[in-house]
């Protein structure tokens, strides 16, 4: 009997556990349609403040090979983890090369205190239509286009 948080195993399928964990169905043919070769992971952190460390400098994450083709990525402050509502500071999706399309030369910070920001590589899962992000922080997002 289904339920709210059960698991199901549909007929001649197995279930098991992928690379980061996540539980995940397989079909008879050992293949698991929901997931993909991605799990999320920060690219890069680092702490802006306006007086003695204003300006990150993101060119070493810019050339091919950052990321797996088709993830995503967003630079985003965790320090507060701010609600949804709260803009990122950039994000945009990786290209074939695995490079970050749009992601700026630098990132500045104009505030008066430690900004915590992580660069942040995020995975779509076509089973819940969202982009699954690393840690705790706004952990999901709606999939957006680049």
């Amino acid at each position: 009997m289904a339920g709210a948080g059960m698991a199901v195993i549909l007929a001649g399928g197995k279930r098991g556990l992928r690379p980061g964990g996540k539980a995940a169905v397989f079909n008879v043919d050992g293949k698991c349609p929901g997931c993909c070769q991605c799990e999320p992971f920060v690219l890069g952190s680092f702490t802006t403040n306006r007086y003695y460390n204003p300006c990150w400098d993101l060119t070493p994450y810019q050339g091919p090979g950052q990321a797996p083709p088709g993830s995503y990525w967003r630079l985003i402050e965790i320090g507060m983890c701010y609600p949804y509502s709260y803009p990122w500071y950039g994000a945009g999706c990786v290209n074939s090369e695995g490079r970050l399309v749009g992601l700026p030369s630098q990132f500045c910070s104009n505030y008066y205190y430690d900004g915590y920001m992580e660069l942040q590589i995020g995975c779509y899962d076509p089973t819940d239509n969202r982009i699954h992000w690393p840690g705790t922080c706004q952990p999901l997002s709606t999939r957006y286009s680049c």
